[in-house]
């Protein structure tokens, strides 16, 4: 197993778009930043894969769709693959299912075409530095759709002990297993243990999506609020954290 990447030293931007306007307009963009080299944009997955072969640790900005493949798999293969890699999800549109699949692929991030250019530069920058972005309009209707599916018996509710209910809202925060043992004084050994048995009640892989299942729970239990305001400031406070050194979001890492 390869070391995890200083997320700090990736100064590669690899461009993958079916649109040939949006290839130019995001080169036109991103050239200009200083320290990043952008590499000349790709229009299908079989180029945006050699490329990655080229540079495992590199910033992919991609569409979802593709002529020769849908995005959504391939990250998932990559990322399976270059373990330095990041990958920003950049669409003209997204349903809940699309996101919490890019989610659960282990994109860092979503974002839409219809975003100004600053603040496409913002989350670059975020994400370059091992942040991760993700639109709040997106996670709000992504949280709306997961509470749907739970009140409609979809997803059953599981069994969770007391000490699960004092991590959820921990690692939601983004803490690291270290942070939480601290919290809860407990060693990483146990919160690993508990994490792996609260993963397999939930069953969840990813970090990212247990959190986005503990935002739906609590809420659609507090009607004054709305749920994207909740998402976004919850999810905006992982951000800021960035990532700890154990535990990423990536598909190859353990999500506990």
């Amino acid at each position: 197993m390869s070391s995890r990447p200083s997320y700090g030293t990736i100064r590669t931007i690899v461009i993958a778009d079916r649109e040939l306007p949006i290839r130019v307009g995001l080169l036109t963009i991103l050239d200009g930043v200083p320290g990043v080299s952008v590499l000349a944009p790709v229009s299908t997955i079989e180029e945006l894969t050699t490329l990655a072969n080229r540079h495992r640790e590199a910033l992919i900005l991609m569409d979802t769709q593709f002529p020769d493949g849908d995005g959504i798999d391939a990250c998932r293969k990559l990322l399976s693959r270059h373990h330095g890699l990041r990958i920003l999800f950049f669409a003209n549109s997204a349903t809940p299912p699309i996101f919490m699949q890019a989610v659960d692929a282990g994109a860092t991030g979503f974002l839409l075409k219809s975003i100004s250019q600053t603040d496409l530069l913002t989350g670059i920058s975020q994400l370059l530095t091992g942040q991760t972005v993700y639109d709040p309009a997106l996670m709000g209707a992504a949280l709306k759709w997961i509470g749907k599916q739970q009140r409609s018996n979809e997803i059953p509710h599981p069994q969770l002990s007391p000490r699960h209910q004092q991590i959820l809202p921990l690692l939601s925060e983004g803490l690291t297993n270290k942070e939480i043992s601290a919290q809860l004084n407990l060693s990483e050994k146990t919160i690993k243990n508990y994490l792996a048995d609260l993963f397999d009640r939930l069953q969840m892989s990813r970090r990212a999506q247990v959190a986005a299942w503990f935002i739906s729970q609590t809420s659609h239990q507090l009607p004054s609020r709305d749920s994207s305001a909740t998402a976004e400031k919850i999810w905006g406070h992982t951000r800021a954290r960035s990532h700890g050194t154990e535990e990423p979001l990536h598909a190859y890492y353990s999500p506990y």
